[in-house]
C-alpha cells in the first residue's frame, strides 16, 4: 500500500510539473519566439475569442527603457506617473451590462484608426497603440495611422513603433492644426470606416465592434463612443455618464444633457451634435460630405461641423453607449487658453456662416467679438452645401433640435434685401458720410446682411438706415441708431417706405447711393425682395 501511495505521489508531481512546463512554455512563446525573433501578444477578449498579435521584433519594455526621465512640464500630464503604468494595463469595463453580448464580427466593415499626436509622451503613445491592438479584433482592424505634428522623438518613434504590423507613423513638419492632420491621415486610410481621434488615451475592451456594427446597419450615420476621462495626474479612469447627449447653445458651445434612465442603456443615443474627440464615419460617406472643413484648424470644432453637415445633408448623428474610449484630459495653460479662445471664435464663425443661415444673428448676439474676427472664405463650403441639396437650419431646429429656441428679438426679417438682377442693398464703407448702396450679391459680404426690426428700424454693423429730405438731401445714409422718425421704415408690398416722408428707397442713382423718391410701384428701381422664412 505504501509503494502505491509513493507511486501516485510521484505520478502527481510529474503531471503538475509537465503541465506547468507546457503552460510556462506557452506563455513564453506568446511573449517572445526566440527562433523567429518575434514578440507576440495573446489576448482573450470579452467574447472569449483569442487574439494573437505579432509585433515582429518590437519589444514594448525595451522601447520604454530607451527614454530617460523627461520631466512633467511640456506634456501637460504627469509623465513620471505615466512611465510607471504598465503598457498592457486594462481599463475597467464601463459599458452597461446589457452591452456584454456576443456580437458576430465577421461581416462588419474594417476600420482605419487615425490619431493626431500633439506633443505626446512615448509611454502614452505606446499604451494607446497597444490598447487598440489588444482590444480590437484583428479581422476588423485595418490599420492604425499616427500623424505626429510635434513629437520630439521622431527617429525613435519611426524606427521602433513603425515596425509593428498594421501601424503607420508619419511626421508632419508643416503644422497647420490637428484638423489638417486628421484629413491627411484619412486620405492615407484604406479601411471601410474611419475612426478619427483627436486625443490620446486608451480604448476599453469591446469598443470597436459597436461603432462598426452601427455604421454597417446605417452607413449615413456619424457615431461617437462614450468618451471617458483619464486623469492627467493619476491616470485613473473617470467614467462619464452613459445616458446623455450633446447639445449646443447659440454661442455654439457644446454641452451635455442628461437623459431619462428608463430607456434601454445599450441603445444608441440620437444626438444633435457630438463633441468630436472620437468620431467614426463610413469612408465613402465622409468623402461625399466633403470631409471636414479644411478652414478649421482645431479638432474641438470637428464634431459640431460634421454633426450639422450630417443632419442637414441626409444623415444622422448618434452616441454609442456600448463603446467607451478613455482620453487624457490635459492640463490647461494660460497661453494655450488665450490662443484657443481666438481660434475657437474664428472657427465657430466659419460654422455659423455656412450652416446657420439667418439664425447666425443669434450666434453674433452671443459672441459679438466674432464679427471682428477674420474667418477666411467659406464660398467653397457653401457651394458644397448647395451641391448636396442640404436642408435649412430651420429644418434642423424643427426636426432635430426643437429645444433650441430663437432668442427673444423683435426682428421682422433678417438677411439680404435684394433687387433684380442679383443686386443687394449694401453699405459703401470707406466714405463719409456712410451711404447705403447697391452692389452685386455676395455671400461673403456681411455688409449685405440687414436686420429689420418690428418697430421699423433697419440695422447693419450697429448703424441704422437714415434719411431726411433736408438734412441728408434725400440720400439714404447709415447713422447711429437713435429711434428718430428719420430711421423708421415700413413695408408696402415690395416697396420700402420712409415713415416720415412717405417716400420710397430708390436705386436709380445706384452709382452714387440709394435715395428717396416718390413711391411708384411700377418702377423696378423701387422693387425689393426680402429673405424667405427658412433663412430666419
Amino acid at each position: 500500500m505504501r509503494k502505491v501511495r509513493r507511486l501516485l505521489f510521484f505520478l502527481g508531481i510529474s503531471v503538475v510539473f509537465t503541465c506547468g512546463f507546457y503552460l510556462l512554455s506557452g506563455i513564453l512563446y506568446n511573449v517572445f519566439d526566440a527562433g523567429a525573433g518575434l514578440h507576440i501578444i495573446t489576448e482573450v477578449d470579452n467574447f472569449g475569442e483569442i487574439h494573437t498579435i505579432p509585433l515582429r521584433n518590437f519589444n514594448p519594455d525595451t522601447y520604454l527603457r530607451s527614454f530617460p526621465d523627461e520631466g512633467n512640464g511640456k506634456y501637460r500630464y504627469n509623465i513620471n506617473r505615466s512611465f510607471r503604468i504598465p503598457w498592457n494595463r486594462s481599463l475597467p469595463d464601463q459599458r452597461p451590462q446589457s452591452c456584454r453580448y456576443v456580437m458576430k464580427t465577421r461581416n462588419l466593415p474594417s476600420a482605419s484608426i487615425i490619431i493626431v499626436l500633439q506633443n505626446e509622451s512615448p509611454s502614452v503613445v505606446l499604451r494607446m497603440v497597444m490598447s487598440i491592438l489588444r482590444c480590437s479584433p484583428p479581422s476588423l482592424l485595418q490599420e492604425i495611422i499616427l500623424v505626429d505634428d510635434s513629437g520630439s522623438k521622431t527617429d525613435l518613434y519611426w524606427k521602433a513603433l513603425s515596425v509593428i504590423p498594421k501601424l503607420y507613423y508619419y511626421k508632419q513638419t508643416d503644422s497647420k492644426g490637428s484638423v489638417e492632420h486628421l484629413l491627411w491621415g484619412a486620405d492615407k486610410a484604406d479601411g471601410d470606416v474611419l475612426v478619427l481621434m483627436s486625443g490620446v488615451g486608451e480604448v476599453i475592451p469591446g469598443w470597436l465592434e459597436p461603432l462598426l456594427d452601427r455604421i454597417h446597419v446605417k452607413p449615413a450615420v456619424i457615431v461617437s463612443p462614450v468618451v471617458d476621462s483619464i486623469n492627467p495626474e493619476t491616470f485613473g479612469l473617470e467614467s462619464t455618464e452613459t445616458k446623455q447627449r450633446a447639445i449646443f447653445d447659440w454661442s455654439l458651445s457644446v454641452k451635455w444633457q442628461q437623459l431619462s434612465s428608463k430607456s434601454n442603456l445599450a441603445e444608441s443615443i440620437v444626438t444633435p451634435v457630438i463633441d468630436g474627440t472620437v468620431v467614426a464615419v463610413d469612408r465613402k460617406s465622409f468623402i461625399k460630405l466633403g470631409k471636414i472643413d479644411p478652414g478649421l484648424e482645431e479638432s474641438a470644432n470637428v464634431g459640431l461641423e460634421l454633426s450639422l453637415k450630417s443632419w442637414m445633408c441626409g444623415g444622422t448623428v448618434e452616441i454609442i453607449p456600448c463603446s467607451h474610449v478613455g482620453i487624457i484630459k490635459k492640463r490647461k495653460t494660460d497661453s494655450a487658453q488665450n490662443s484657443n479662445s481666438l481660434s475657437l471664435t474664428r472657427e465657430l464663425r466659419r460654422v455659423a456662416e455656412v450652416w446657420l443661415d439667418g439664425y447666425k444673428r443669434y450666434f453674433y448676439a452671443k459672441r459679438p467679438s466674432a464679427r471682428m474676427t477674420s474667418h477666411g472664405s467659406v464660398a467653397e463650403r457653401r457651394k458644397l452645401r448647395s451641391q448636396l441639396k442640404c436642408q435649412s437650419f430651420k429644418w434642423f431646429l424643427d426636426n432635430v433640435f426643437p429645444q433650441l429656441k430663437p432668442l427673444s428679438y423683435d426682428d421682422f426679417v433678417y438677411g439680404r434685401i435684394k433687387q433684380e438682377p442679383g443686386m443687394c442693398m449694401d453699405i459703401a464703407l470707406g466714405h463719409v458720410p456712410v451711404m447705403a448702396s447697391l452692389s452685386p450679391c455676395s455671400e461673403e459680404k456681411n455688409s449685405q446682411e440687414w436686420t429689420w426690426k418690428k418697430k421699423g428700424i433697419i440695422k447693419n454693423y450697429g448703424m441704422c438706415l437714415t434719411a431726411d429730405i433736408k438734412e441728408t438731401h434725400g440720400y439714404v445714409l447709415m447713422q447711429y441708431c437713435n429711434n428718430a422718425s428719420s430711421q423708421i421704415w415700413f413695408r408696402q408690398d415690395n416697396l420700402i417706405v420712409h415713415e416720415a416722408s412717405k417716400q420710397c428707397i430708390d436705386s436709380h442713382k445706384a452709382e452714387i447711393g440709394l435715395v428717396l423718391s416718390e413711391c411708384e410701384d411700377f418702377l423696378n428701381s423701387q422693387q425689393w425682395s426680402l429673405p424667405n422664412s427658412d433663412s430666419v
